[in-house]
């Protein structure tokens, strides 16, 4: 009998442990998620910046191969399309700020998804005139090769207040 109380302590111990060693994980994967709603959401805001600076080289970084963008207007543009496009003239209006906020990160293992809105202020080079706009985003996220790649993003104007 003292055996059969000693092997069943024995394996009481041995099973709290593995419920211990089971719930590690989960607290180091709840930690890991909220690291990583913090670096996406600054990759967000480095986007941001590299739209503003029109950094070529920081957009070949971080776009997936397969990237494809979904403008406001139906539009589709691929990486290739959109690394071009930071090669040509930038046109009578120049992009003063691009702002990211009100941002919501969901994380799926190696994929995410954030969601946000978009404030853009620019001026025309001609005449002064200013304008900004506001927009909705969600972006979508792969992890490979030890860092984030956007892989899909999908853009939509928020229409503007009424007075």
């Amino acid at each position: 009998m003292k055996r059969t109380v000693l092997g069943l302590t024995i394996v009481g111990i041995l099973a709290s442990g593995i419920t211990v060693r089971a719930q590690n994980p989960a607290r180091s994967r709840g930690a890991n998620e909220a690291k990583v709603r913090t670096e996406l959401m600054q990759i967000e805001r480095d986007i941001g910046t590299a739209n503003v600076k029109r950094d070529k080289a920081y957009f070949d970084r971080i776009e997936g191969d397969e990237f494809l963008f979904t403008g406001a207007n139906g539009s589709l543009t691929t990486k290739k399309e959109d690394l071009a496009s930071l090669d040509e003239p930038e046109g009578d209006w120049a992009l003063d700020a691009y702002d990211p906020d009100d941002m919501n990160v969901y994380v799926y293992g190696t994929s995410a998804v954030v969601f946000g809105r978009t404030t853009t202020k620019m001026h025309n080079r001609k005449n002064s005139e200013t304008r900004s706009s506001e927009t909705r985003f969600t972006d979508v996220f792969v992890h490979r090769d030890g860092r984030w790649q956007i892989v899909a993003g999908h853009s939509s104007r928020i229409p503007p207040k009424k007075p």
